[in-house]
């Protein structure tokens, strides 16, 4: 039998690793994960173009030249992926993730604005950068990684030891 939610269209989403004076634009939820800028792409919106406003609104981050796309990948969400309400909403509505990764260098931060569209405030200016180094050690001390988030990790991972080893030459 088929399930009904494989019908359902993946949401685009865009996530950027942006480095800023030898360090990654991230904060540490304390969650057990990292936030990177991103977020959903509206409807006929260029991923790489919200992944600009995202990183501003939320950090504060006027970005130097092209971002570069990284990778696409698709993340199917699990039946209990859902936990609040505007996750439930989503559930019913997509089948999981379509999302854009990118990789930039980060000119100049401002204050960030936050979004006030959706009442979201902007990151405070001393969480919004970690050593790429420490971002590593962070994401390494959230193992054993969930089995339906083990790919993003490592993949997180992955982007963190290039820009560490090549010394933040992007892609």
């Amino acid at each position: 039998m088929e399930n009904n939610r494989d019908k359902l269209p993946f949401r685009k989403n865009c996530e950027g690793y942006l480095i800023y004076d030898g360090k990654i634009i991230c904060r540490n939820t304390g969650k057990g994960y990292l936030e990177f800028p991103g977020g959903g792409v509206s409807e006929n919106e260029d991923p790489a173009k919200a992944l600009t406003r995202e990183a501003y609104e939320e950090a504060g981050v006027i970005l130097e030249g092209e971002l570069k796309l990284i990778k696409i990948m698709h993340f199917i969400w699990h039946d209990n992926w859902a936990k609040t309400e505007k996750q439930k909403k989503r559930y019913n509505e997509f089948k999981g993730e379509e999302m854009y990764f990118y990789a930039g260098r980060v000119k100049e931060l401002i204050d960030a604005p936050g979004d006030s569209e959706n009442n979201d405030p902007g990151w405070p200016n001393d969480e919004r950068l970690i050593l790429i180094g420490e971002a590593i050690k962070l994401i390494e001390g959230f193992k054993p990684f969930p089995e339906e988030m083990n790919e993003y990790y490592e993949f997180q991972l992955g982007v963190l030891k290039k820009l560490e080893k090549t010394m933040f030459n992007l892609y």
